[in-house]
């Protein structure tokens, strides 16, 4: 269970946020990791080419874990021959539309691998030789011709009953979001349920099982902004708020969505390549995620919260910094600390005093 999302603020900028929660058991253990949305060009590919891109999963978290591997290991074999062909740095190489390609590609041959791999297990042979009707096992020929069994087959591998069998390798999904000299700030959706890869057309992308209660915060700040605003032009402090505001309110309504958020931020501006991603999950995401919290309950101003947050996220400002400024913003800030460490509910403030 999980929460990966994506805005784009305009054509050099954009950020992605996710939580830590990986899922639960029946005793209610909740183990946590840090690695849903990971980047997946290695330093010297953006030092030299500017492509920086992540890729976020969710669903399961082995496959999660495999597909970012071999999404990496795919876009440095890519460059290689890039390079080998050129004779040194190619002039241009992939946009993040054709990262998004790629990683569909290594989606899909996982899928197949998985299955052949479930298949020879269970019957003895792979999916080439369910479809030839036939294969061969020990020297003896066999068919594939049993009506119960290529019916066991069949939505093994199309998944179209959609049984529990096939959670682990049909119900998951990711985000590619990174940006490019070309092109500039891009965001891919990817499905391996609707098996599809396809540009995001508006200017965030919500997913995993927070994505209904987060999307009712992008949907109100998608509507609050004028259309030439969405098309390129959301300011980037108002849009991370929005962000945080939105996996607070998800964090809040479904168990599968905490731990500390996660913060990565792309600006296409920066003259160094390696200065164009960067990401906050340390104690600064769970300060950023606190100031939201506080000004959406009315807690502090929003001035003021779009101040602290601007310096926190944006200007490279301490934890310490920020933080003192954030209970000197408060009217009260006893109630703020109050409110901070759960002695009262958001809609009972007037209890905290």
């Amino acid at each position: 269970m999980t929460s990966i999302n994506a805005l784009r603020f305009d054509e050099y900028s954009g950020a992605c946020i996710f939580d830590e929660e990986r899922g639960w058991n029946d005793e209610g253990l909740k183990p946590r990791t840090v690695e849903k949305m990971k980047e997946v060009t290695p330093p010297g590919i953006v030092d030299e080419t500017g492509l920086v891109a992540v890729y976020g999963n969710t669903g399961t978290s082995t496959i999660g874990d495999e597909l970012r591997y071999s999404i990496r290991k795919r876009i440095v074999a890519a460059y290689e021959k890039a390079k080998s062909l050129a004779g040194g740095k190619p002039e241009t190489f992939l946009t993040v539309d054709e990262v998004g390609a790629l990683a569909f590609e290594v989606i899909t041959e996982l899928k197949h691998t998985h299955i052949d791999q479930e298949m020879l297990g269970r019957y003895g042979f792979k999916t080439a030789d369910f479809i030839q009707g036939r294969f061969e096992a020990e020297g003896k020929k066999a068919e594939i011709k049993d009506k119960d069994l290529v019916n066991k087959l069949h939505e093994m591998i199309t998944w179209k009953a959609r049984s529990k069998e096939g959670y682990s390798v049909f119900l998951n999904s990711g985000i590619i979001a990174g940006y490019e000299p070309g092109e500039g700030f891009r965001i891919c959706n990817l499905s391996m349920i609707e098996h599809l890869v396809e540009p995001v057309q508006q200017f965030f992308q919500a997913d995993g099982s927070g994505r209904d209660m987060a999307n009712v915060v992008f949907s109100d700040f998608c509507n609050a902004c004028r259309a030439r605003d969405r098309r390129g032009r959301i300011d980037r402090v108002e849009g991370i708020m929005a962000m945080i505001a939105a996996l607070n309110t998800a964090g809040r309504h479904d168990i599968g969505v905490g731990g500390y958020w996660n913060i990565i931020c792309f600006d296409g501006r920066r003259k160094k390549h390696a200065d164009k991603m960067w990401m906050i999950n340390d104690h600064r995401a769970k300060l950023a995620s606190e100031i939201v919290e506080a000004e959406t309950h009315g807690l502090i101003p929003r001035d003021k919260a779009y101040g602290l947050i601007e310096n926190l996220v944006f200007e490279g400002a301490s934890f310490h910094e920020v933080e003192d400024g954030f209970l000197s913003a408060a009217a009260d800030a006893t109630s703020l600390v109050r409110f901070l460490r759960g002695f009262c509910a958001p809609d009972a403030r007037k209890f905290c005093r």
